[in-house]
């Protein structure tokens, strides 16, 4: 009961923070207060004109001050380009689907001074850098992924500690809660859109199920696991999920689920840490990272087999990586 209780409350803020609009700061970069600034990587760049008509991989980078930048990578390894190099760190990169647009997250100062992770937009280039929405928030956002027409995101909020899914109005600002039939709000994180735009994957608060649910309407559990799933993503077609999750204390695996048939098959096998899998655009491949070298890296691998291993990245530290659909 006092989980439901807990869970009731959480969402009741959420729905104040959302319309709420006294706590507004200007939708451009604000460095005030923010920590030091990150080391870059030493990397080449690339011609910007081709952002845009070129496959990339977006991710972020950690240097030794575990400060984190965003950065792209063609699939090939060559062509870096340096997105973001204010103090502070930004991680969590997301794609729109028309490769024009970056959303990831970023600390904010909210009205009472206080950190709050929160979302941050810019172009395919670089430019153009604001906050997704102009008013602050009291409790953390974070986990965006693009909705197919580039209207809103679905990310993760973070009211009284619990973890809901909701959605975020690119136009308006608004953020509100979003789930199945007959519930108010649904604790889960690490949601995503399929390719369609009409049902919305998400892991359950204790990360070992993978659901699928169309708003307002049927929630269906697909995968249920024995140990924690770390993410979860839906292939270009839809019809397979690729997700990672504990093998052991500390093993994480990369596999994929063919939704027709509920079977899932697992693509890595060593004792590194192969996590955060993305889809190549035409399903073909999946890039993920990986500590196997040492350090963690971005690779590529056949989505079918797990072969065709390759290493894309050659910097620091390399994680959380973005295909662009």
């Amino acid at each position: 009961m006092r989980r439901f209780y807990r869970q009731v409350m959480a969402l009741s803020v959420l729905a104040a923070l959302a319309a709420c609009d006294e706590a507004r700061t200007p939708l451009a970069p604000a460095d005030d207060g923010e920590p030091s600034q990150a080391t870059e990587p030493a990397t080449a760049s690339a011609d910007l004109g081709t952002l845009t008509t070129t496959a990339r991989i977006a991710f972020e980078s950690w240097n030794a001050v575990e400060r984190a930048d965003i950065w792209t990578v063609d699939p090939q390894g060559t062509g870096y380009v340096h997105l973001t190099s204010t103090a502070g760190s930004e991680y969590s990169p997301a794609w729109s689907y028309d490769h024009k647009r970056v959303a990831f997250v970023r600390p904010r100062l909210d009205a009472n001074k206080v950190w709050h992770n929160d979302i941050y937009v810019m172009n395919a280039d670089g430019t153009n850098k604001h906050w997704a929405r102009s008013a602050t928030s009291t409790s953390d956002i974070d986990n965006p992924a693009w909705s197919p027409d580039g209207t809103r995101l679905v990310v993760t909020a973070r009211p009284q500690g619990l973890s809901v899914v909701a959605t975020l109005d690119l136009s308006t600002g608004s953020l509100v809660t979003v789930a199945p039939k007959g519930m108010f709000g649904v604790q889960g994180y690490k949601a995503s859109y399929d390719p369609a735009g009409k049902s919305i994957l998400y892991l359950d608060s204790q990360a070992n199920k993978i659901h699928r649910f169309v708003p307002g309407g049927d929630d269906k559990v697909l995968l249920t696991a024995d140990r924690t799933i770390v993410n979860a993503t839906f292939s270009p077609d839809g019809t397979k999920v690729a997700y990672s999750r504990y093998v052991s204390d500390n093993n994480i695996e990369v596999f994929v689920l063919t939704l027709a048939t509920g079977i899932s098959k697992r693509l890595t096998t060593n004792g590194a840490v192969d996590v955060a899998p993305t889809w190549s655009p035409d399903g073909t491949k999946l890039a993920f990272s990986s500590n196997r070298s040492g350090s963690y890296q971005i690779w590529t691998m056949n989505a079918a087999t797990g072969g065709s291993l390759t290493r894309v990245t050659n910097v620091i530290n390399a994680s959380d990586p973005a295909w662009w659909h």
